[in-house]
């Protein structure tokens, strides 16, 4: 089924839902539980992980829980419009938006809208917050159409001021449609080792790796759709944003610029691709080549070569230092971003000491960082033997 989404329209969130504010919560105020407990309620607050899931808590005395069913809504925070349809009865934590359908909706129409919602995540970067815009926001949806294609209206407009009429049932079978089979793996829930990070040791990016930067344009236009990928500043899709044909690719200009060579627009795969402006600090494994914008820096390995198990292990820790590019930070000068910090497992001997590298090629230090550890310890975990080497 395709989604053809010129033809849909826009409906504001309250219209479909009503907006409540969840118990505002604060996780020190309950008590926790374990997952194992029968009698466990979910605590949901403003997270983009684990359905939005951070702990499971005991219930409180005159306090009732929160039904299935119900989308929840992340309206501040770095995880704002973070939405999800949850499973299980549950609290809620502070600045957490609940939608209440006006109507019962298939699960399936749920969690089509889920997406929808979080589509407009990138209005609220820099701090901005939807917890007074949140009813108000507009999703665009398919609509209901008669055999011509003309739209079917609703003469209460009930849905919308125009009287349109989401199509529930396009989007419950478009959900239907995806591949959607649980995963499985031969792997068992015991990895290789610990990871024992006390006794990982310091390594600049710069020791690492050799960057280069995005090509500054702007959003390029589209002649045609290509099958080069083009990546931004996105959370989603392992950084893809479009695709774009070597044609398109060969006009642009870097800054009016037009002798800029094919190479420079042209990034080899097999590398790590890192944010550094507006959503910060995301790390993805490109295996294939790409083209980007200026919002991109990409991280080739020194020495060693790259694969999807050891960039996995990479992009968790680069993206473990996020936090250090909150409040506005931008790491968009290469050479300051290249100094950054951080810990990786080194190289030992049988005794557990330090295997030192006397050309200190990685370090000052001499440390040489345990590529084949990293490896193998992704290999390892559940669902490691389903990435695609």
């Amino acid at each position: 089924m395709n989604l053809e989404t010129k033809s849909w329209e826009e409906f504001q969130i309250n219209r479909l839902f009503d907006v409540e504010y969840g118990n505002g919560f604060t996780l020190d105020s309950c008590e926790e539980t374990t997952k194992e407990d029968s009698e466990k309620v979910n605590f949901v607050a403003r997270t983009r992980e684990n359905n939005g899931v951070t702990a499971y808590v005991k219930r409180i005395d005159g306090v009732k829980p929160s039904p299935a069913g119900l989308i929840t809504v992340a309206g501040s925070g770095s995880s704002t419009l973070s939405t999800f349809v949850q499973e299980d009865e549950f609290y809620s934590g502070y600045h957490l938006f609940i939608l209440v359908p006006k109507e019962e909706y298939p699960k399936e129409c749920k969690q089509f809208i889920c997406v929808c919602i979080e589509l407009d995540k990138y209005k609220y970067w820099y701090g901005r917050q939807a917890n007074k815009t949140l009813p108000y926001i507009k999703i665009r949806l398919p609509i209901q159409r008669d055999q011509q294609g003309n739209a079917i209206l609703d003469a209460e407009n009930k849905y919308s001021e125009e009287g349109f009429i989401p199509d529930w049932d396009f989007m419950k079978k478009f959900m239907n449609s995806l591949n959607h089979k649980p995963l499985t793996t031969n792997n068992k829930d015991k990895v290789i080792s610990s990871l024992q990070i006390e006794k990982w040791e310091e390594f600049t990016f710069n020791d690492l790796f050799t960057l280069k930067g995005g090509f500054y344009n702007k959003k390029p236009e589209h002649s045609k759709e290509g099958n080069i990928p083009f990546l931004a500043s996105t959370e989603n899709n392992n950084g893809v944003t479009e695709y774009y044909c070597l044609e398109d690719i060969q006009s642009w200009d870097k800054v009016g610029n037009k002798d800029d060579t094919l190479e420079k627009k042209i990034y080899k795969g097999n590398c790590i691709a890192v944010t550094v402006n507006g959503s910060v600090c995301n790390a993805y494994y490109q295996k294939e080549n790409f083209t980007c914008s200026h919002d991109i820096t990409a991280f080739y390995i020194k020495g060693y070569n790259m694969n999807v198990y050891l960039a996995e292990f990479l992009c968790t820790i680069i993206m473990h230092e996020k936090y250090r590019w909150s409040y506005g930070r931008k790491p968009h000068d290469i050479k300051k971003f290249g100094k950054s910090i951080i810990k990786l497992p080194i190289q030992r001997d049988k005794e557990g000491n330090p295997l030192i590298d006397k050309n200190c090629k990685y370090s000052d230090k001499g440390y040489v960082p345990d590529w084949k550890f990293m490896e193998e310890y992704i290999k390892s975990l559940p669902y490691g033997d389903r990435l695609e080497g």
